[in-house]
């Protein structure tokens, strides 16, 4: 029979004369002698959190490719916490100490995978992984969508699903679907401002000229340029520049959803969605519209207020104002959205943009002859790159590009209605479909263009990638080099990102639903078929150290808990959510998708009376046991959870573990069905299936 280490060193410590040593150990919540601590509560219906059963399962997952490598080493951890779990039972007539385990008396032996009675020792960790649940990643069917549909049998699946990676929320697949949030995450938009100065060789007379259509007939434009010459658009080249600068162009810095009033006027909805060949609105197509904007006047020390349309500096008389995009000075720089103007102004030393600033701030904003939008083209077209329709990513995306989920006919399928083919006549097929990469790799990029322009064509793949827009999760362009870049003969080319509506995405503006395509990572199980393994793992990630304490790992010396939020947030990026999570300042961010922050807290349905502190299930029942362990309520308007009647600061009082709960506060409003996150509790508190 296996023994733990520690376990070992007990004995020796025993044989050796303990007397003269003293040796303790940590397990759960504290310090614990030598001695045999009790087995967790196990039985024919295991409880919240945990749902220990003495069973040992394998529990699979699949969809979300953002997440895919971060639940690959959170569950990893979960299932290395097993090492320090239970005592296997590995001999034929033990019993377990879940005496009355269902799976026990329907095979009416014991079997050799329990855990073996009465053997739980100081080394043993009840608070994690104590059935040995083993966690594998699926891959056979890649995006949020596509593993929720595996999950709710909407999809074929060669392996079976027991919850679903997701960075959106659930989609309806099934009714019974329930998303536990457990981290945030953002979907920035990246350009790649590849200098071809930089590009080495190529089979051209020179390396840094195109002699291959398209990118062959470049250059010529306004009796200015070298046939086949372009630079790095996205940086502000224009026509007639040096490759390697100055450029007289404006400098590609934000794209909003919100300029210009918005849905089919905005930059997002003309770049991804639109059709339109009307001005001044008509879609945008040339790098020249976002970048050759006119002459550039820079103005420092600007005052800007978020909310407001209102800057304060000393401007020049050269910047006027009009109520019209075309006829009026853009303004850009940091927290200025794409596409503002003035409207008004200036007067001596005032303003008034045609959108509100997004940051305060002291800041050096540009003012153009014309707006980002309303530019001269160049004869650069823009390559959007498509993405996966099953990614959460792009769902996230194109909900934004439509305008905050107005389903303005562009983009109600997809973000991908303006994707470009192969742009090589050579190498174009029949008929020349859209290029779809997969989400949140940018390597993607380089190898379309190596297809469409085979090496050694250096300078027309560099060309490419430098006038492609692709978009991303953030937490991976942040952590992973290389799927942040685009690779050129050998040579790393790294993506920038834009900001969005004049925000960046911080961790702040993540967690508050501020950045315009904020969105939550979630692990969505069913109601009707979650296991009693699958609710407790998810429960562990959810958990803050506060409903229960995770215990020591034995590899590392730190407690598990460190170690997840190490894995979630600085290993992958992402700001990790809790069942101790508040809401976020706004519940949906301007993609017009819903992001919750405390969907990692038990979320219940309660029957509310005013001026009584107790309350009861709607769906009758009793409430899990755990909840006093905690005591806090999010509810009401108080922290943005839907159901009025819980006054701030409210806390469980007595009653958990039965149909009634009393509060230490009286409800201040009568309800038959108030959604009540429970503070400190983790989200699954019942499972479908206590035995697996």
């Amino acid at each position: 029979m296996h023994t733990h280490k520690l376990r070992s060193l007990v004995a020796k410590a025993a044989a050796v004369g303990a007397a003269a040593l003293t040796i303790s150990f940590t397990y759960g919540a504290g310090v614990a002698s030598a001695s045999i601590p009790a087995d967790p509560t196990g039985g024919s219906t295991p409880v919240a959190p945990h749902f220990y059963n003495g069973n040992v399962e394998g529990i699979r997952d699949t969809g979300s490719d953002t997440t895919f490598f971060m639940m690959q080493k959170i569950g990893d951890l979960f299932t290395g916490a097993g090492l320090y779990g239970c005592t296997l039972n590995t001999t034929a007539g033990d019993t377990t100490f879940n005496s009355s385990d269902q799976a026990l008396s329907n095979a009416g032996s014991s079997i050799s995978y329990f855990c073996k009675a009465n053997a739980n020792v100081a080394t043993s960790d009840d608070n994690d992984n104590w059935d040995r649940t083993e966690v594998t990643e699926g891959v056979d069917n890649v995006g949020s969508g596509a593993g929720q549909n595996q999950l709710c049998a909407k999809a074929p699946t060669p392996l079976p699903v027991d919850f679903a990676r997701s960075s959106k929320p659930s989609t309806g697949a099934c009714s019974t679907e329930v998303q536990t949030g457990y981290a945030k995450d953002g979907v920035p938009i990246i350009d790649y401002p590849i200098d071809p100065a930089t590009v080495a060789t190529g089979t051209t007379a020179s390396p840094l000229i195109s002699t291959t259509a398209p990118y062959s007939t470049y250059g010529t434009f306004n009796g200015k340029g070298t046939l086949g010459l372009v630079g790095p658009v996205a940086n502000g080249w224009l026509p007639g520049d040096a490759l390697n600068g100055p450029y007289s162009g404006t400098a590609l810095a934000d794209i909003s959803n919100a300029d210009q009033g918005g849905g089919l006027d905005s930059l997002a909805y003309r770049l991804w969605c639109g059709s339109s060949t009307t001005a001044p609105f008509k879609q945008i197509t040339d790098w020249g519209q976002l970048t050759n904007l006119g002459t550039t006047t820079t103005v420092a020390n600007v005052a800007t207020t978020a909310g407001s349309t209102t800057i304060t500096g000393t401007f020049p008389n050269t910047i006027v104002g009009n109520a019209s995009p075309t006829s009026a000075n853009g303004v850009g720089g940091p927290g200025i959205t794409g596409g503002t103007w003035v409207e008004a102004g200036p007067t001596t030393s005032s303003i008034t943009l045609s959108v509100p600033a997004a940051v305060t701030g002291t800041e050096t904003l540009t003012f153009t002859t014309v707006p980002e939008g309303q530019g001269t083209p160049i004869g650069i077209p823009i390559r959007l790159m498509g993405v996966n329709t099953s990614s959460g990513t792009e769902s996230t995306f194109a909900s934004f590009a439509d305008g905050g989920g107005t389903t303005n006919p562009g983009c109600s399928a997809s973000m991908n209605a303006n994707s470009p083919g192969d742009p090589n006549p050579a190498t174009a097929p029949t008929p020349n479909s859209a290029h779809i990469a997969l989400e949140n790799n940018s390597d993607q990029l380089d190898e379309f263009a190596i297809a469409d322009f085979p090496s050694p064509d250096y300078v027309d793949q560099a060309i490419e990638v430098a006038t492609t827009l692709y978009i991303e999760s953030n937490g991976v362009f942040n952590t992973n080099p290389y799927a942040a870049a685009a690779t050129i003969d050998g040579t790393t080319y790294s993506g920038n990102k834009l900001t969005e509506g004049g925000l960046t995405p911080t961790t702040p503006n993540l967690l508050n639903n501020l950045y315009p395509t904020a969105r939550t990572l979630f692990n969505i199980y069913r109601t009707d078929t979650v296991r009693a393994s699958t609710g407790g793992f998810l429960n562990w990630i959810c958990d803050s150290n506060t409903n229960f304490d995770k215990g020591l790992d034995n590899t590392t010396g730190k407690n598990f808990d460190t170690e997840l939020q190490t894995i979630i947030s600085s290993t992958f990026g992402f700001p990790r959510l809790t069942d101790l999570s508040p809401a976020p300042a706004i519940s949906t961010p301007a993609d017009g998708i819903a992001a919750p922050g405390n969907s990692c807290a038990a979320n219940l349905s309660v029957v509310t009376t005013s001026g009584s502190p107790t309350i009861t299930l709607a769906a009758a029942g009793s409430f899990p046991p755990d909840i006093v362990n905690a005591g806090g309520l999010f509810g009401g308007g108080n922290v943005g959870v839907s159901g009025p009647g819980i006054p701030t600061g409210t806390t469980v009082v007595s009653g958990a573990g039965t149909s009634t709960l009393t509060l230490s506060a009286n409800a201040t409003a009568t309800s038959a069905g108030s959604s009540v996150a429970f503070s400190g509790v983790p989200a699954v508190t019942t499972v479908a299936n206590p035995q697996t």
